[in-house]
């Protein structure tokens, strides 16, 4: 039988009362100790000597009302119960953690420099290089680039060098949904070890080789359709690009952690569902509690709820995405982003994963990435 410890007041019963309704389930405590399964209290996050003692012991802290449905929850076999579906999460997040790099975008009021880490824009390239170009022989519009001397670094990952993204405008957002991933025929990727901003090709010059950016493009493709839709034509489509505007990133060290998409996600909480003494489902990730609201675990990672980031847990919207043939850690992700002044849209709210092998990672190898991406 689990433990419970209550402090502050209970806004709806007396202690008394919450106490006998409380023994039908859980052994109650007076005080907080290591082996303290459940603070319950008015405000989780008020910061209180009893609060910060419990959760330094590992022990779960909830709100009367949190507590309220785990009483009033009805058991359904084959599923675990609010509280064990609340401390195997928990478990999880407090042991798998693993450290990245956030990615904050921002629009940028004026056009950034050749050099600087961004989404959309124009990118850095010099004199005599050949520009990207699809199989076809389209030119290919920069999706992100970014400059390692502004990210925070992570073991493994560069600490300068700047990594150049570029893909095809249009549906498909350059994935060939005939090969695995790693087929660089409608996108490219481009790594460069030392950058020097004074070679960089201006805004002009790039133009004259017919490079455009994604804000250019797009913007011509609205003025287009504004076009037909004014003759009274059928609207069609010619170019499509996930970003309409170039974005400024800033970038700050955060921890991710796992997801239900992932693989291995079944075997953590296999893990901790036998340390606690909870019976093993044959599918765990899916026998939490239909009575919890698992946003809460798999979207606070993110201040704003959205998960641009270098390193970490990736995130997948059907179904994980990674290889199984070989280790792969995640070199980029893209996510969509809808707000006042943002607007990235990966297909139907969809998210893009580029993955790199450790190997290839620590040798600087960027020949051989793999592109994934799913939506709803």
């Amino acid at each position: 039988m689990e433990s419970v410890c209550f402090t502050g007041a209970c806004p709806d019963m007396t202690r008394e009362e919450l106490t006998e309704m409380a023994e039908e389930k859980f052994e109650v405590k007076k005080s907080v100790t290591k082996d303290l399964d459940i603070l319950v209290c008015d405000d989780p996050n008020s910061g209180s000597t009893k609060l910060e003692k419990a959760k330094q012991n590992g022990t779960l802290v909830i709100s009367y009302e949190e507590f309220q449905e785990i009483l009033d929850e009805e058991e359904y076999e084959g599923y675990y119960s609010i509280i064990q579906s609340r401390k195997i999460l928990k478990y999880i997040r407090d042991n798998y953690g693993m450290e990245c790099v956030r990615i904050k975008p921002k629009k940028a009021e004026s056009p950034l420099a050749m050099t600087a880490s961004k989404f959309g824009g124009l990118p850095y390239w010099t004199a005599g290089e050949e520009f990207p170009k699809d199989v076809d022989g389209n030119i290919l519009t920069l999706l992100a680039q970014i400059n390692f001397a502004e990210v925070p670094h992570l073991p493994d990952y560069p600490e300068k060098g700047l990594l150049q993204i570029f893909i095809l405008a249009d549906l498909s957002a350059g994935r060939d949904m005939d090969d695995d991933g790693t087929t660089q025929n409608y996108w490219r990727v481009v790594w460069r070890e030392n950058v020097d901003e004074s070679l960089a090709l201006s805004a002009e010059a790039l133009h004259e080789m017919g490079v455009q950016s994604a804000e250019e493009i797009m913007k011509k493709e609205h003025e287009r359709r504004d076009s037909q839709m004014k003759r009274g034509e059928e609207l069609t489509l010619e170019h499509d690009f996930p970003l309409e505007k170039e974005y400024a990133l800033s970038f700050e060290k955060g921890i991710s952690h796992p997801n239900q998409m992932l693989t291995e996600y079944n075997d953590m909480a296999t893990a901790a569902a036998k340390k606690f003494g909870y019976p093993v489902y044959e599918d765990p990730k899916n026998s939490f509690s239909e009575d919890l609201d698992m946003n809460d675990y798999f979207c606070e990672d993110s201040k704003d709820g959205t998960l641009h980031q270098i390193g970490g847990y990736p995130f997948f919207v059907q179904r994980d995405g990674r290889s199984e043939d070989e280790e792969e850690v995640l070199l980029l992700q893209i996510d969509s982003e809808y707000n006042t002044d943002i607007n990235i849209s990966l297909g139907d709210q969809g998210i893009a994963n580029f993955f790199i092998t450790p190997e290839n990672l620590k040798k600087r190898d960027f020949s051989k990435i793999r592109y994934y991406s799913d939506c709803y």
